[in-house]
């Protein structure tokens, strides 16, 4: 079961994480469920039709990001990755039979993280355009000797 806590970053706010969360964990017992389901099946089928190796990751992926252990990188902190849970939540829908009466509440689940992932990208975009434009001064060039710079470069074996 996600917070809001361990969602919230400095993109997402209290009222976005509690969406997510509010959409998530109803979700994520049922997506766990067809997933063991789905593995089962075809561990038992002479010939399977999905990756079976892929589908058990994706069940380890999604209890770590509903516990949050999810490392993006193994040097990372657990924490939720709203992209990381839109990839995952997006190969549980592959595989949910399109008859499943829940089916609709993952596909409501994915919205809300695609919504949620475009406008992270977008807000992130625009911080770190905003921070490189105040942070770095400019630099005036001094062409007043170019040419021995360039001689300088030369004479070592530069380019």
């Amino acid at each position: 079961m996600i917070t809001t806590d361990s969602v919230r970053t400095r993109f997402i706010g209290e009222d976005l994480a509690q969406r997510i969360a509010d959409h998530w964990n109803p979700v994520y017992p049922v997506m766990r469920r067809t997933l063991d389901t789905v593995i089962k099946a075809q561990r038992a089928a002479e010939r399977p039709t999905v990756d079976v190796a892929k589908l058990e990751l994706v069940r380890r992926a999604l209890g770590q990001l509903d516990r949050g252990t999810f490392k993006g990188c193994t040097r990372s902190p657990g924490y939720f990755s709203v992209y990381h849970a839109l990839r995952h939540v997006d190969e549980v829908l592959k595989v949910t039979y399109s008859g499943d009466p829940d089916k609709g509440a993952i596909y409501r689940l994915a919205g809300v993280l695609a919504d949620t992932n475009a406008h992270t990208d977008a807000a992130a975009s625009t911080y770190f355009a905003t921070e490189r434009q105040t942070d770095i001064p400019r630099q005036t060039v001094d062409r007043s000797h170019a040419d021995k710079a360039d001689s300088g470069q030369t004479e070592r074996g530069g380019r």
